[in-house]
């Protein structure tokens, strides 16, 4: 960046218009203008080739206020300085995209106390997560609050935060990065059905986990996919939920660890989840218009996956669940009218869960995306078996998300071994 020009001085002023007072003033303005713009850094992208974030801040230009995005998952694009307590943040996506799912997070914190305001404008994107607050990155409020004003567009809105020598993280979701899920794939490693391992590496190198959870000689399988889209955290923390259901030390849980062994990969998309994209890998792929080719070292890998658990001689894949989030609980499927094996299973699944939840309503939309490259229709189409996109609120309380993912793990659970009991008879 060149450097700055030398904030207006009287000298300056009088040798660009000596003896105009008015127009002196005027000119005072447009050069203090322009020192602000210089001053207020221009946070870019991440190198797309880099393996970690490049670390980033800002502080203002009273050195009081300190702004980061040194973390991952960390998304400022611009961010301007209108005053000492007055900031505007501009947040991109990382490519054209038809999905709006427009991300930030940072961290704010003030040698003194103070409330300040910040301007989120979008660019390419709209206001669609409602702040999370967090003070240690792990206990997180949700912040609708703080929001004084908004764009009737959705273009902006803009914040009132209270700084302090505390940090405070700020974000359109909880942070639940890589590092995260890898801490949470570890405490399981006590349980002796469990096995991790890697299969494969995104387009800057990021490990893609997989968890296989069961008894090794179960001969049957699902399959389970999380985080393709790297800002639907509630997908990600509806299918922790689910998959804890499946480690339970449960008669209905050891049964069905018996019976069918499942694979969890649980972040598809790690690159993006670390650089806080909107939607794509680094490689500026949606990875779930992707199940045609597969040209992503990930999506490559998952298929893979499926493709070995597919051809095993002594079983066969039964479901495959890709979870997701969107602005309400809702099961996208194949048509209703399928050959699907198991026959009928997700019709007889959803009302299941629908008489166990009288309060849940379960929203189905069948054939959705089913004429594009998506997981769900690429699965049900090659693979033969049921295939459900199953999307959870952005803002669904998540304590309500726990109970969803746990009560319908349970009836999954149910369905499944009173198929394969049947089968066996």
């Amino acid at each position: 960046m060149a450097s700055p020009p030398a904030p207006a001085t009287p000298a300056m002023l009088n040798a660009i218009m000596p003896g105009r007072k008015c127009a002196r003033s005027f000119a005072r303005k447009i050069l203090t203008a322009i020192w602000i713009g210089y001053a207020s850094i221009s946070i870019a992208h991440a190198d797309p080739n880099a393996l970690s974030l490049v670390s980033t801040s800002f502080d203002s230009i009273d050195k009081n206020i300190r702004f980061e995005v040194d973390f991952p998952g960390g998304k400022i694009d611009r961010l301007i300085e209108n005053g000492s307590d007055n900031f505007e943040i501009v947040i991109r996506p990382e490519t054209d995209t038809s999905n709006d799912s427009a991300w930030y997070a940072f961290r704010v914190h003030s040698k003194t106390s103070l409330e300040i305001k910040v301007r989120i404008r979008y660019e390419g994107g709209s206001h669609r997560y409602a702040p999370k607050i967090s003070h240690d990155r792990v206990e997180w409020t949700p912040a609708n609050h703080l929001i004084v004003s908004r764009h009737p567009g959705g273009r902006e809105v803009t914040l009132k935060l209270p700084v302090s020598d505390k940090p405070l993280w700020v974000a359109s979701q909880e942070l639940v990065n890589n590092k995260d899920i890898a801490s949470w794939i570890n405490d399981f490693d006590s349980k002796p059905f469990i096995s991790n391992k890697e299969i494969g590496t995104s387009v800057n190198g990021r490990p893609i986990h997989s968890m296989t959870i069961g008894d090794p000689d179960a001969s049957d399988s699902i399959f389970i996919l999380s985080r393709q889209h790297p800002p639907e955290v509630t997908g990600t923390i509806g299918m922790m939920h689910f998959v804890e259901t499946l480690c339970a030390d449960t008669p209905l849980a050891n049964q069905f660890r018996k019976l069918f062994q499942t694979s969890v990969v649980p972040i598809a998309n790690p690159d993006g989840v670390a650089k806080g994209y909107w939607r794509a890998n680094a490689n500026g792929v949606d990875l779930n218009r992707d199940w045609l080719h597969f040209t992503q070292p990930e999506t490559k890998a998952i298929h893979d996956e499926l493709i070995s658990l597919r051809d095993r001689e002594d079983g066969r894949m039964w479901l495959f669940l890709d979870f997701h989030s969107t602005f309400n609980e809702v099961f996208y499927t194949a048509p209703i009218q399928n050959n699907l094996f198991p026959a009928g299973f997700t019709k007889d699944w959803l009302a299941a869960i629908d008489e166990r939840m009288p309060s849940f309503d379960v929203l189905r939309e069948e054939g959705h995306n089913a004429h594009r490259a998506t997981s769900k229709a690429w699965v049900a189409r090659e693979l033969g078996i049921h295939a459900i996109t199953y999307e959870f609120g952005d803002e669904t309380d998540r304590e309500r998300i726990r109970d969803i993912a746990t009560q319908s793990a349970e009836e999954m659970m149910k369905l499944l071994i009173a198929r394969k009991t049947d089968e066996s008879k």
